[in-house]
């Protein structure tokens, strides 16, 4: 918390964690464990896949994930990360792709730092600037920018984080993500259904549109639901050591 800045943002972030059950409350919490479905849109807004992953991270006092799933083809699949080096099993051989490393390391961070917010804002070389006061779907927000420093986990300098709180009462409500260089390189997520768990408040369900600069939503892509999330459990060393 002391990483905060005294300026606008940091005080809205605080209030922000306040809101989700505050900080001693999610440094107690050993693990996360949930389900997550994700459902995928067409430009029609017509289902086209379903996935349904088993999420598993070690939160303090560094992160280490694991998830767990059936491909389309019906094969299971295995993505872990030890904190330091991430990979991805198909039907029990490791993949050397250079894509599928990729995926093990964005899924099980990407991942992990979605769920983790607004918590997540605290972590070394996150800079942080207030973005301004707007209404999203009826409700008054305060905008946060989150950039990060050179150095800071494996996206620094790549990506573009706003995101919006209820002036009210501090909730997360949306963000606006830039992703990449091109103009079409934007989405906007929505969030929903907030559900306390062990004194931690945790979104359900999430929306993600596709965007643009203006953060506009230009039709739905995916939604995500969060199902059987537990805080209070503790995991071995061992789900998170890379099979050799």
């Amino acid at each position: 918390m002391e990483r905060l800045p005294d300026d606008e943002a940091g005080r809205v972030v605080r209030k922000a964690i306040e809101a989700a059950g505050g900080w001693e409350a999610w440094a107690a919490a050993p693990a996360l464990e949930y389900r997550k479905t994700i459902t995928f849109f067409d430009s029609t807004g017509a289902e086209t896949r379903r996935l349904t992953q088993h999420h598993q991270y070690a939160l303090h006092p560094g992160p280490k994930m694991r998830i767990a799933y059936e491909d389309d083809e019906g094969r299971p699949i295995l993505l872990v990360n030890d904190g330091d080096e991430a990979g991805k099993w198909i039907d029990g051989a490791r993949a050397t792709a250079e894509g599928d490393r990729n995926q093990a390391w964005n899924s099980t961070f990407g991942s992990h730092y979605v769920m983790g917010m607004p918590f997540k804002l605290t972590d070394p070389g996150t800079r942080l600037s207030y973005a301004g006061r707007d209404t999203l779907g009826g409700v008054v927000v305060d905008a946060v920018r989150a950039e990060y420093e050179e150095g800071a986990g494996s996206a620094a300098g790549m990506h573009t984080w706003t995101y919006y709180f209820s002036a009210d009462d501090g909730r997360l409500v949306a963000n606006h993500l830039r992703y990449g260089p091109d103009p079409d390189d934007y989405d906007f997520t929505e969030y929903h259904d907030i559900a306390e768990i062990d004194g931690v408040r945790l979104p359900m369900r999430r929306t993600s549109y596709h965007s643009n600069a203006k953060a506009e939503k230009l039709g739905r892509a995916s939604s995500y639901l969060n199902e059987d999330v537990r805080l209070d459990t503790s995991m071995p060393d061992s789900l998170f050591t890379l099979p050799r």
